[in-house]
């Protein structure tokens, strides 16, 4: 049952306690659309980008680390804002790749002959891209969330199947070593019964954040739905991952079956920046999120898993699991960097076998039936001005806080309660809404 799907490669642990070894890939089933070989005998991948600015530079970095490891030979990129890149685009021609202004251009002329299509673009574009790319004959890595709404998700997998193709989601921390471990831990019941699942994060945004493209801070662009917020962009790879630990088996997430939400707004968008949510899985097992881009301090997202006889605590550095036998083991977390050359391995391993684990799409979708419940239950309401402040910044950019938050935050994931159910005037409750038949959005809240 444990880590069916992923080689002993991909769960090397730097731990103090000994751990399970896994089972190994089957032999490659797929063909690769490259005809070069590295020095494992396998093709070298062709590979192409739609976009290289923003967070595109990491995708882009993640390519570059793939060439250098013999496995991806860059073919073709679709740039925008070519004026913009220039060092980038004037490398790129020199290195045999080819540019192109339009996406679809790209795709019709790389038809068939594309490996992977990394897609990290705006919120609204990952469904409609990867489709497209998908029909185009190549494989898709596409940046986190999977969409804005749970419709376009199905239309996604729609297109994967009919294409014979895959789709991996860029949430890094599930491709992890130690959220394996954790997800096992719990599997296994080391920690006794599941009892709640938690995260919550604080990560206090500047003005600029909600300027620096035409979509963040926005809950549509056009006729575009983008629902832009921390639980969708910034904290939405702890939101996800709460719900893969809470899934049933090893390789899967949580069916979420109901959930209320308390969605605020301290500045002038469209969209949440601070929101709390409870939700259940199937099993009824409690799960809940607290985040914020309009506090006063940083303080990392940290997930903690609750058992009747043991925990999980998780942060950016480590991984503490707290068994029942009153033993704590002790993981020391795999770094940025080691999690992008992780992802990198699983995108290789699944081109030769679809046994290969990636977060799919079926994963990702629990986060985005989460998101699409939230703006369900709850309006996006503004945070009365008495108790916001503002603070000049550098370069006069401004720091928005809610008073409180913090404290509010700290005492609402210790308790597990909603803003609402404690001593906070702004707060209103959200709606409880069933998502066990969720199938599109928006199905209740007039918009």
């Amino acid at each position: 049952m444990i880590f069916n799907f992923i080689t002993s490669a991909y769960i090397k642990l730097r731990t103090n306690m000994s751990t399970p070894t896994s089972n190994t890939f089957s032999a490659p089933q797929t063909q690769s659309a490259s005809t070069s070989t590295n020095s494992s005998n396998r093709a070298i991948l062709q590979v192409a980008i739609i976009g290289i600015s923003g967070f595109g530079r990491v995708h882009h970095a993640m390519i570059e680390s793939g060439i250098q490891r013999n496995e991806f030979k860059l073919a073709a990129a679709a740039i925008i804002n070519q004026s913009e890149e220039p060092e980038k685009c004037a490398k790129m021609l020199a290195e045999g790749v080819e540019v192109f202004e339009d996406f679809q251009e790209m795709l019709d002329r790389w038809h068939g002959k594309i490996d992977i299509c990394f897609i990290p673009t705006g919120i609204h574009l990952h469904a409609p891209m990867t489709i497209a790319a998908l029909q185009a004959g190549a494989n898709v890595f596409v940046e986190k969330p999977a969409a804005a709404t749970i419709q376009e998700v199905h239309e996604m997998q729609a297109a994967e199947q009919s294409s014979s193709r895959f789709v991996a989601v860029g949430y890094q921390t599930i491709y992890a070593s130690e959220t394996m471990l954790m997800k096992q831990a719990i599997l296994t019941g080391r920690i006794g019964k599941l009892k709640a699942v938690k995260c919550m994060g604080l990560w206090p945004r500047l003005e600029s954040y909600y300027s620096r493209n035409d979509w963040a801070g926005r809950l549509k662009l056009g006729e575009d739905w983008l629902l832009d917020s921390p639980f969708n962009n910034a904290i939405s790879h702890q939101l996800n991952m709460i719900c893969f630990l809470a899934g049933p088996q090893q390789n899967e997430s949580a069916n979420i079956a109901d959930i209320q939400a308390e969605l605020y707004r301290s500045r002038k968008i469209e969209s949440p920046d601070t929101a709390c949510i409870r939700c259940h899985s199937e099993s009824g097992v409690p799960l809940y999120f607290f985040g914020t881009h309009s506090s006063r301090q940083t303080v990392d997202p940290e997930i903690h898993v609750v058992g009747d006889a043991g925990s999980i605590h998780w942060t950016f550095e480590q991984t503490l699991i707290h068994d029942v036998s009153g033993n704590t083991q002790t993981i020391d977390n795999e770094c940025r960097d080691e999690l992008r050359e992780r992802i990198l391995d699983c995108l290789v391993e699944r081109t030769h076998s679809p046994k290969a684990f990636i977060c799919d799409l079926e994963i990702a979708s629990a986060q985005t039936r989460c998101v699409n419940g939230a703006h369900e239950s709850s309006d996006v309401r503004a945070i009365p001005e008495q108790y916001i402040s503002r603070h000049e910044e550098h370069e006069g950019d401004t720091k928005i806080e809610i008073k409180g938050i913090d404290e509010l935050i700290f005492k609402a994931f210790e308790q597990e309660k909603l803003f609402s159910e404690l001593d906070c005037p702004w707060a209103k409750p959200g709606q409880t809404i069933e998502l066990r038949n969720y199938k599109h959005f928006p199905s209740i809240r007039q918009f």
